[in-house]
């Protein structure tokens, strides 16, 4: 069935991968390197952009019409349409596996970098976004409480080779972030969650300055698993613990948001992330940029960057007379250089705002 997304597959009957995914699989496989367990200056992966490359040759390997139409059934009929989802599902799931859900492209990792410094929740085993910022010289701590496993397809296909040099790379002591596991070319990823947001030794950079909070897919093992955060029985939203702990003024989001979603089931809050998560973001923050990153077919992934809103009380006086109460409203305050246009529309109607 073609309703079944990148992040269900579990491809049960093992398809048989052709040579190219075989070749695919091999590339991906990272390389051993020396440990260094110390700070991420100067030791990140150097690795060509794969992911990037990869999509942007499946993608292309399509006809225009078929990719900006894929799910329309004038457009591409069902077998058409179950091939195409098929390939994508192969080459995807190797590819959130082996580097991330999201794709980071030149435009998002400037934006991240003028942000910096940054700290992630949720990196994932791979830590992709993180090393390609540390690349870029983004100062980036990233942290994650699966080292080996977090961020990948049910638990990640990692055989047995992965494993081994997993544990060789690993090295643990009993503080908060102090578990850690070197990747790449001695990238360091450390194990931890929400929790290390409360911490000054990493919420904030050596100089004391508060790090921009940042979250990549952070509940997509909690959606996928068909909670949608509003059950008092639902697993917990991680996004929306991060928000409970963090005390600085940026957050960055990759993925899916509200009512920009293409898959049903996921509807309307996409997805990323969680509708506690998403409404608190809303409710305590204000969006100051959103943009297009590179998406598989089935996709619409944005960056996003929000800033905390100030609030401003409103205190009425009761009418001593009625016996009347005071009562107090909340504002809140968005600099007019911090508000997003509020005239949008689409190009088959954008001729109505000239």
């Amino acid at each position: 069935s073609i309703k079944k997304i990148i992040r269900r597959q579990r491809i049960k009957n093992n398809m048989d991968k052709t040579k190219t995914t075989n070749n695919l699989k091999r590339s991906l496989k990272p390389e051993p390197t020396s440990i260094n367990q110390g700070t991420n200056d100067k030791k990140c992966s150097s690795n060509n952009d794969v992911l990037l490359e990869t999509q942007s040759t499946f993608l292309s390997s399509l006809p225009d019409t078929v990719r900006t139409n894929f799910f329309s059934n004038h457009h591409v009929d069902p077998p058409q349409r179950a091939t195409i989802w098929e390939r994508q599902a192969t080459i995807g799931e190797d590819l959130v596996n082996k580097f991330s859900w999201a794709t980071p492209d030149a435009r998002a990792l400037k934006i991240m970098k003028h942000f910096g410094p940054i700290i992630e929740i949720g990196c994932g085993a791979n830590a992709y976004w993180a090393q390609r910022m540390c690349r870029d010289g983004i100062d980036i701590v990233a942290f994650d409480s699966h080292l080996d496993d977090g961020g990948k397809i049910g638990g990640g296909d990692v055989d047995v080779l992965d494993a081994k040099e997993s544990n060789k790379r690993r090295k643990c002591d009993g503080t908060e972030g102090g578990d850690t596991k070197a990747i790449g070319e001695g990238f360091v990823v450390r194990k931890g969650g929400p929790e290390i947001l409360s911490l000054d030794a990493w919420a904030n950079d050596k100089s004391d300055t508060p790090r921009t909070l940042f979250l990549c897919y952070p509940d997509e093992a909690l959606l996928s698993g068909g909670a949608n955060g509003d059950d008092d029985d639902s697993p917990q939203s991680m996004a929306a613990q991060c928000l409970e702990h963090f005390q600085g003024d940026t957050v960055i989001h990759v993925g899916e948001l509200f009512g920009d979603t293409l898959t049903m089931d996921c509807a309307p809050w996409g997805r990323s992330s969680s509708p506690e998560f998403q409404e608190r973001l809303a409710r305590e923050y204000h969006c100051i940029l959103r943009a297009s990153i590179p998406n598989w077919l089935h996709a619409r992934d944005t960056i996003s960057v929000w800033k905390r809103t100030q609030r401003c009380a409103i205190v009425f006086q009761g009418d001593d007379d009625d016996g009347d109460s005071e009562c107090e409203e909340e504002y809140r305050y968005i600099p007019p250089d911090e508000m997003l246009p509020s005239d949008m529309a689409a190009p088959i109607v954008k001729h109505l705002l000239s």
